[in-house]
Protein backbone atom coordinates (compact mmCIF):
# COMPACT_ATOMS: atom_id res chain seq x y z
CA UNK A 1 0.00 0.00 0.00
CA UNK A 2 1.35 3.63 -0.90
CA UNK A 3 0.22 6.61 1.30
CA UNK A 4 0.05 9.65 -0.42
CA UNK A 5 -0.51 12.93 1.90
CA UNK A 6 -1.55 16.11 0.20
CA UNK A 7 -2.29 19.54 1.49
CA UNK A 8 -1.89 23.45 0.93
CA UNK A 9 1.91 24.51 1.18
CA UNK A 10 4.56 22.68 2.56
CA UNK A 11 1.71 21.32 5.59
CA UNK A 12 1.86 17.64 4.07
CA UNK A 13 5.96 17.81 4.02
CA UNK A 14 5.81 18.59 7.94
CA UNK A 15 3.41 15.54 8.60
CA UNK A 16 6.00 12.98 7.14
CA UNK A 17 8.78 14.45 8.17
CA UNK A 18 7.07 14.56 11.79
CA UNK A 19 5.82 10.56 11.32
CA UNK A 20 8.93 9.82 10.23
CA UNK A 21 10.91 11.47 13.44
CA UNK A 22 8.42 9.74 15.64
CA UNK A 23 8.34 5.92 14.27
CA UNK A 24 11.33 6.26 11.49
CA UNK A 25 11.29 6.00 7.62
CA UNK A 26 8.19 5.04 5.75
CA UNK A 27 9.42 4.42 2.05
CA UNK A 28 5.26 4.18 1.08
CA UNK A 29 4.54 7.72 2.37
CA UNK A 30 4.82 10.54 -0.59
CA UNK A 31 3.56 13.96 0.18
CA UNK A 32 2.22 16.76 -2.43
CA UNK A 33 1.99 20.61 -1.62
CA UNK A 34 -0.64 23.20 -3.49
CA UNK A 35 1.67 26.11 -3.87
CA UNK A 36 -0.06 29.81 -4.69
CA UNK A 37 2.41 29.28 -8.12
CA UNK A 38 0.66 25.75 -9.01
CA UNK A 39 -2.96 25.10 -10.34
CA UNK A 40 -4.67 22.38 -9.32
CA UNK A 41 -4.62 20.84 -12.47
CA UNK A 42 -0.47 20.38 -11.79
CA UNK A 43 -1.80 18.45 -8.73
CA UNK A 44 -3.93 16.06 -10.09
CA UNK A 45 -1.01 15.46 -12.56
CA UNK A 46 1.41 14.74 -9.96
CA UNK A 47 -0.45 12.63 -8.07
CA UNK A 48 -1.35 10.80 -11.15
CA UNK A 49 2.01 10.09 -11.78
CA UNK A 50 2.31 8.21 -7.96
CA UNK A 51 -1.23 6.75 -9.17
CA UNK A 52 0.67 4.93 -11.95
CA UNK A 53 3.95 4.59 -10.56
CA UNK A 54 2.23 2.00 -8.05
CA UNK A 55 -1.36 1.32 -9.69
CA UNK A 56 -1.02 -2.34 -8.75
CA UNK A 57 -1.00 -1.29 -4.48
CA UNK A 58 -3.90 0.22 -2.63
CA UNK A 59 -3.68 3.74 -2.43
CA UNK A 60 -4.54 5.84 0.75
CA UNK A 61 -4.62 9.63 0.31
CA UNK A 62 -4.90 11.43 3.46
CA UNK A 63 -5.94 15.38 2.32
CA UNK A 64 -5.71 18.99 4.47
CA UNK A 65 -8.60 20.06 4.52
CA UNK A 66 -12.60 19.07 3.50
CA UNK A 67 -13.52 20.88 0.23
CA UNK A 68 -10.03 22.87 -0.13
CA UNK A 69 -8.37 22.68 -3.33
CA UNK A 70 -6.14 18.91 -2.69
CA UNK A 71 -9.59 17.72 -1.48
CA UNK A 72 -11.20 18.66 -4.49
CA UNK A 73 -8.24 17.47 -6.89
CA UNK A 74 -8.12 13.72 -5.26
CA UNK A 75 -12.19 13.95 -5.74
CA UNK A 76 -11.51 14.14 -9.52
CA UNK A 77 -8.95 11.48 -9.40
CA UNK A 78 -11.54 8.81 -7.64
CA UNK A 79 -13.95 8.91 -10.35
CA UNK A 80 -11.10 7.29 -12.65
CA UNK A 81 -8.54 5.18 -10.10
CA UNK A 82 -9.67 3.21 -7.11
CA UNK A 83 -8.33 5.81 -4.21
CA UNK A 84 -9.43 5.44 -0.82
CA UNK A 85 -9.35 9.18 0.44
CA UNK A 86 -9.42 10.62 4.06
CA UNK A 87 -9.52 14.50 4.81
CA UNK A 88 -8.67 16.38 8.27
CA UNK A 89 -5.66 14.55 8.73
CA UNK A 90 -3.52 15.54 12.01
CA UNK A 91 -0.28 13.71 13.67
CA UNK A 92 -2.06 11.27 15.81
CA UNK A 93 -4.43 10.04 12.71
CA UNK A 94 -1.19 9.97 10.84
CA UNK A 95 0.52 8.07 13.52
CA UNK A 96 -2.50 5.53 13.86
CA UNK A 97 -2.56 5.01 10.05
CA UNK A 98 1.26 4.53 9.62
CA UNK A 99 1.21 1.72 12.86
CA UNK A 100 -1.92 -0.05 11.24
CA UNK A 101 -0.26 -0.62 7.78
CA UNK A 102 2.83 -2.04 9.50
CA UNK A 103 0.55 -4.62 10.84
CA UNK A 104 -0.51 -5.61 7.67
CA UNK A 105 -4.01 -3.68 7.97
CA UNK A 106 -5.36 -2.48 4.25
CA UNK A 107 -6.53 0.82 2.96
CA UNK A 108 -10.44 0.63 4.39
CA UNK A 109 -9.88 -0.60 7.36
CA UNK A 110 -7.37 2.10 8.06
CA UNK A 111 -9.85 4.11 6.69
CA UNK A 112 -12.30 3.63 8.92
CA UNK A 113 -10.54 3.56 12.06
CA UNK A 114 -8.67 7.20 11.16
CA UNK A 115 -12.10 8.57 11.05
CA UNK A 116 -13.00 6.62 14.12
CA UNK A 117 -10.27 8.06 16.12
CA UNK A 118 -10.68 11.95 14.89
CA UNK A 119 -12.78 13.10 17.52
CA UNK A 120 -9.74 11.68 20.09
CA UNK A 121 -7.11 14.00 18.21
CA UNK A 122 -8.43 17.14 19.59
CA UNK A 123 -8.79 17.54 22.85
CA UNK A 124 -9.79 20.92 24.77
CA UNK A 125 -7.19 20.32 27.78
CA UNK A 126 -8.29 23.06 30.00
CA UNK A 127 -11.61 21.49 30.19
CA UNK A 128 -10.24 18.17 30.52
CA UNK A 129 -7.86 19.28 33.48
CA UNK A 130 -10.59 21.26 35.39
CA UNK A 131 -13.39 18.45 34.85
CA UNK A 132 -10.22 16.03 36.41
CA UNK A 133 -9.57 18.20 39.00
CA UNK A 134 -13.71 18.49 40.25
CA UNK A 135 -13.46 15.01 40.14
CA UNK A 136 -10.97 14.80 42.51
CA UNK A 137 -12.91 17.65 44.71
CA UNK A 138 -15.73 15.38 44.86
CA UNK A 139 -14.01 12.24 45.86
Amino acid sequence: MKTILISHGPFSKGLSETVQMIIGEQEDLFFLGLFPEDSVETLEKKIEEIIWKYEDEEILVFTDLYFGSPFNAVNKLMGRYPLYHVTGINVPLLLEAVSMMRCGKNAEEISEAVVEKAAESVVDVRKQLLDLLSEEENQ
